[in-house]
């Protein structure tokens, strides 16, 4: 009887899992810190078709050749170009690398400051294929406020303006940013990797030309705090909505962003432990889904009502599995997750209903060497030699 019950479980749970994609991306591109930052920070190619017998498997790696930098932010999506531009924040250090054949990654590019702006941190692509990027600082020192970058595919400096605004006294570090190319609008948020001070700005630009529209300052939601440290904006399917995400765990929408007055409201308070609990989101038709660290979760909200965003799902984790970094599939159909705490050395498959916004864990994407879920980067044992356990952060789908 208990071997019957355990095949009858079985069968429940297979018949649950969600089909497949048959569009399924074969690959998950992923930037990973050296643990004890004594070997070089690396690009780790994981093959993410489930229809291959190799779901799951090491497919590559591409050491950088620079360690104790941090590996940290890629692309949130790839490219049709087929290159990702990752950083290592601690370094101030960014690489584009070319990723047009997954089994053999090459480096293209390393750079540091462009021009006299320092410490890189989101990069986001625009519609000719140049990346616009969030630069912290201008010099050295955290001392002077840094601005928004166009860089091209080739890593040469473009364009840029400076973050600074002479109207508002608050605190500005750029940190993210989202571009709306049809309605000429970027927006970018202010959080500073450095903790030197908490700030509370979101700024919208006019995307023609890099100039600065407004610096909204964000209230307190109902909880006293939501407004610290505004992290990631995202825009809605309608192309001209954008939500934001705070480390404090608020979301605030952004007003009448076509016009030369935008104003900025809170929407939604997620729940909250400490500062940095709310990391990244991604948009999916109409849900808004956000990793909640110490809350052991990823939350799914409707946003079809972006003033009113109401709780569709949440899927929770193993006690101290903290999720931090989440992309989506093309197509929207799975999420790679990375995290923090007992999450930080392995990657995750969540599968995704797009149209009720209900997540589950891919329990078909298991580690080949010890039969565990996701990916283990606790391994020392690499395609670029034997070296520490890894740390992944920045990770996305290829695009097939």
């Amino acid at each position: 009887m208990k071997y019957i019950a355990i095949i009858l479980l079985f069968i429940a749970q297979s018949c649950q899992k969600p089909i497949k994609n048959e569009n399924s991306s074969s690959y998950v591109f992923t930037w990973v810190k050296d643990e004890n930052d004594w070997n070089s920070d690396y690009v780790a190619v994981i093959n993410s078709d489930p229809k291959d017998r190799g779901y799951g498997s090491l497919v590559s790696t591409l050491p950088v050749g620079f360690n104790d930098i941090n590996a940290h932010h890629s692309e949130h999506r790839f490219h049709e170009i087929k290159e990702l531009f990752v950083n290592g924040f601690s370094g101030g250090r960014s690489f584009i690398v070319d990723l047009n054949d997954p089994k053999h990654p090459k480096l293209k590019k390393t750079f540091t400051n462009v021009n006299q702006y320092t410490f890189p941190h989101s990069f986001e692509r625009l519609p000719n294929g140049n990346v616009l990027a969030t630069f912290q600082t201008v010099g050295q020192g955290n001392n002077q406020v840094g601005g928004l970058v166009e860089i091209s595919s080739e890593g040469d400096f473009v364009r840029s303006s400076n973050a600074s605004d002479p109207k508002v006294a608050e605190f500005i570090r750029p940190y993210s940013l989202a571009i709306l190319p049809e309605i000429d609008r970027v927006v970018s948020t202010s959080a500073d990797m450095k903790q030197k001070d908490l700030s509370n700005v979101v700024q919208v630009w006019s995307l023609s030309n890099l100039s600065l529209i407004k610096t909204m300052v964000l209230e307190p939601g109902p909880r006293g705090n939501e407004h610290f440290d505004p992290a990631e904006p995202r825009v809605l399917k309608d192309g001209k909505t954008v939500l934001i995400s705070t480390f404090f765990c608020g979301l605030y929408r952004v007003k009448d962003i076509e016009s030369r007055a935008p104003s900025i409201e809170w929407v939604y308070s997620f729940d909250f432990n400490d500062k940095y609990d709310c990391a990244i989101p991604v948009v999916n038709g109409d849900y808004w889904i956000q990793a909640v660290g110490s809350k052991t979760a990823i939350v799914s909200l409707n946003v079809s009502n972006p003033s009113k965003p109401t709780k569709a799902f949440e899927l929770k984790f193993n006690t101290g599995e903290w999720p931090h970094w989440i992309a989506l599939e093309p197509g929207g159909n799975r999420l790679v997750v990375t995290g923090n705490n007992r999450l930080k050395n392995t990657l995750l498959i969540v599968d995704v209903d797009k149209k009720t916004g209900k997540m589950s864990f891919d329990r078909s994407f298991r580690d080949k060497r010890t039969g565990k879920l996701g990916f283990s980067f606790d391994r020392f044992d690499w395609p670029h030699g034997n070296t520490d356990s890894g740390v992944p952060h920045g990770s996305v789908f290829s695009l097939d």
